[in-house]
């Protein structure tokens, strides 16, 4: 896919200067061929993906593109104090446009539809999440740690059906705490979420303190799950999964988007939270913001929080919520 950009370039650099329709009809054809290829691509991730719950290196984005995303996360960075992400920063396809482009674009929505098994037209985003890891030290006492867990457990849906994309902005790698994932164990439903002792000072509601002790995970190893900058993995809800610490010295950043199918109703939690980040939308939305099609539980329309107050989905660091990812 980058060849053919980099074969197209000088025609597409001049193009743009002279005649914008021709530039636009290009890069129409340009798409048009990726999503061609979507399909063959596709075929044996499809079978990886049903036999252990997640498939990885998935090719989405070219490296323009990828680069064009990293720019606007790098500048809604540049918004928070001491110029880093926090720990919770959900929904950001809600307020930045740039970010709704993104989660709209045809080869991914056609890639997930194929991999999840929906129609694109079926498909709806409820939910996305900004996963920025931060290096440490290696001596760090409060190195951020995602435990291992399985999203279907904390988002009540029904029926319980959802799949997440983890969209690498740049390179994920087993040294800068990479999503690492148990295959197989999909099948197996809700594996036995048990109380924590490192979660005990958890503020993350959506933890609920809970996580999957080593036990039940069967006897197999989990697989680092890296991924190059514009490829992407994408997980089942009942795939167990967690990640490590960032012992290297660059900067993790990846974009998460939770889907459902259309049919899917999200119920109330045991705890009302006041700050709801489940709010179903269809891709397809030609409007920005798009249009939220449920709120679940007690949320109403007019209790809409600001995306800056809201909290992560999921379990988070053992030992260091303030500064703790999702993923």
């Amino acid at each position: 896919l980058d060849l053919a950009f980099f074969l197209l370039a000088p025609t597409m650099s001049w193009t743009c200067q002279k005649t914008p329709q021709i530039m636009s009809s290009l890069m129409a054809c340009v798409i048009a061929l990726r999503l061609e290829m979507v399909g063959a691509l596709t075929s044996d991730s499809k079978d990886i993906y049903a036999k252990n719950g997640f498939v990885h290196q998935v090719p989405v984005l070219s490296s323009d593109e990828v680069g064009k995303l990293r720019t606007v996360l790098d500048q809604m960075e540049s918004q928070f104090p001491n110029g880093r992400f926090p720990a919770v920063v959900t929904n950001p396809h809600l307020e930045h446009p740039e970010v709704w482009r993104f989660v709209k674009h045809p080869v991914l929505l056609k890639t997930a539809a194929l991999l999840g098994g929906i129609p694109v037209t079926e498909l709806r985003v409820t939910g996305t999440v900004v996963c920025a890891k931060y290096p440490e030290k290696v001596d760090s006492s409060g190195k951020r740690v995602v435990v291992w867990h399985q999203d279907m457990r904390y988002w009540a849906l029904t029926p319980q059906k959802v799949f997440t994309t983890w969209l690498a902005v740049e390179a994920s790698t087993e040294a800068n705490g990479c999503v690492q994932m148990m295959p197989q164990m999909h099948r197996m439903g809700d594996l036995g979420h048990r109380p924590h002792p490192d979660l005990a000072n958890n503020t993350n509601p959506f933890a609920e303190k809970l996580a999957l002790p080593e036990e039940s995970l069967g006897p197999g190893s989990p697989v680092c799950v890296e991924l190059a900058p514009g490829e992407m993995s994408v997980h089942s809800g009942w795939t167990p999964h967690r990640s490590r610490p960032n012992l290297s010295n660059k900067r993790r950043l990846g974009l998460a988007i939770h889907w459902i199918p259309a049919n899917v109703t999200v119920g109330p939690r045991d705890v009302y939270y006041e700050h709801e980040w489940r709010l179903p939308v269809d891709p397809s939305d030609a409007n920005f913001p798009p249009q939220i099609l449920q709120f679940p539980g007690k949320l109403k329309a007019e209790d809409f929080a600001p995306i800056s107050e809201k909290v992560t989905p999921g379990p988070i660091c053992e030992s260091q919520p303030a500064g703790a990812s999702e993923l």
